[in-house]
């Protein structure tokens, strides 16, 4: 367990492949459910060799506390640097993924620990809280969400800052994150970078293309087989 600034615990786990591990992954899995419902997504990374840290939110599983955009993010640099700190992370790449919201964690991680984050992969990602708010309300409601929803941060705005190697999946097909959003965060994006258009539902490439999600994440990383 990890202690939240305003002390709350919040839950989290470090899982081991079966192979000493060559690098770490911190998953930031989209909202709505505990960590146990998305370990089972991850056997990719696993039967490649990377150990997957992951975070359960404020108010889900065992996590306490009232979820909110920004305790969620602080909760998260906190996780991250308890992760870079353990002997068993040190002296390995770190990456960060993160997938639909998780995806703003993701960026917001990387834009502020450049030093510390070998690559970023995001899937499904959206541009900002407001922006999806904005997409998600009754045209009607549109006018007024964008003038009234205080956004925490913005990924647009972040993502600029993430000098690492940047990896952004979308599926074209995606009916909860819209296509152009993806396209847009890679353009924003800054230093060497890969946009991949996928087919399928929102965020499920490790489902629909488990061997080519794997091979582009080691490729932006430096870590594919010579």
């Amino acid at each position: 367990m990890l202690i939240s600034a305003d002390g709350h615990s919040i839950h989290h786990v470090l899982i081991k492949p079966q192979s000493d591990p060559k690098a770490t992954i911190f998953v930031f899995h989209g909202s709505g459910s505990k960590i146990s419902n998305w370990t089972s997504l991850l056997a990719p990374l696993l039967d490649d060799g990377y150990q997957v840290f992951l975070m359960e939110y404020r108010g889900f599983g065992i996590s306490e506390g009232e979820a909110s955009h920004e305790n969620v993010a602080a909760d998260a640099h906190s996780a991250f640097q308890h992760l870079v700190r353990r002997d068993d992370v040190k002296d390995r790449p770190l990456l960060v993924l993160g997938q639909s919201y998780g995806a703003q964690l993701a960026i917001s991680i990387a834009a502020n620990h450049t030093e510390e984050v070998a690559a970023l992969i995001t899937e499904g990602a959206f541009t900002s809280f407001r922006d999806i708010a904005v997409h998600s309300s009754p045209w009607i409601a549109k006018p007024f969400t964008w003038a009234f929803f205080v956004n925490p941060y913005s990924s647009t705005e972040l993502i600029k800052q993430a000098s690492m190697p940047k990896l952004i999946i979308h599926s074209q097909d995606d009916e909860i994150v819209p296509f152009y959003m993806g396209e847009e965060l890679f353009e924003k994006a800054s230093g060497q970078k890969e946009f991949w258009m996928i087919h399928g539902q929102h965020a499920d490439a490790l489902v629909d293309y488990p061997a080519e999600t794997v091979f582009r994440i080691n490729r932006i990383a430096g870590l594919a087989p010579d």
